[in-house]
């Protein structure tokens, strides 16, 4: 595999990518202390995914299609809402 064809492989998960560096994004924030901040970053990525499996066509949808559509979309939205109601509830670390 060439370095051109693997950089083109990898750009074809680009949902995956977004969503997967915003949940990145929000763990460097809760290890810097910021829990409640870092949490909401990190359940805002998981939505952001299942909005992108929602509206970007199966074919381009890249590892964000695991089953139907539907039920990805189900999924994530789940995930991603529960997460931020545990968020928004649960008390930060003192």
């Amino acid at each position: 595999m060439t370095p051109a064809s693997w950089f083109q492989a990898v750009f074809r998960q680009w949902p995956f990518l977004i969503g997967l560096g915003i949940v990145i994004g929000g763990i460097v924030v809760v290890a810097n202390d910021h829990f409640k901040r870092g949490t909401v970053i990190i359940a805002g990525g998981v939505c952001v995914a299942a909005f992108l499996r929602l509206v970007v066509p199966s074919e381009r949808a890249g590892l964000l299609k695991v089953r139907s559509r539907l039920l990805d979309v189900l999924t994530l939205a789940l995930l991603g809402g529960g997460t931020l109601i545990a968020a928004l509830i649960v008390p930060p670390p003192s």
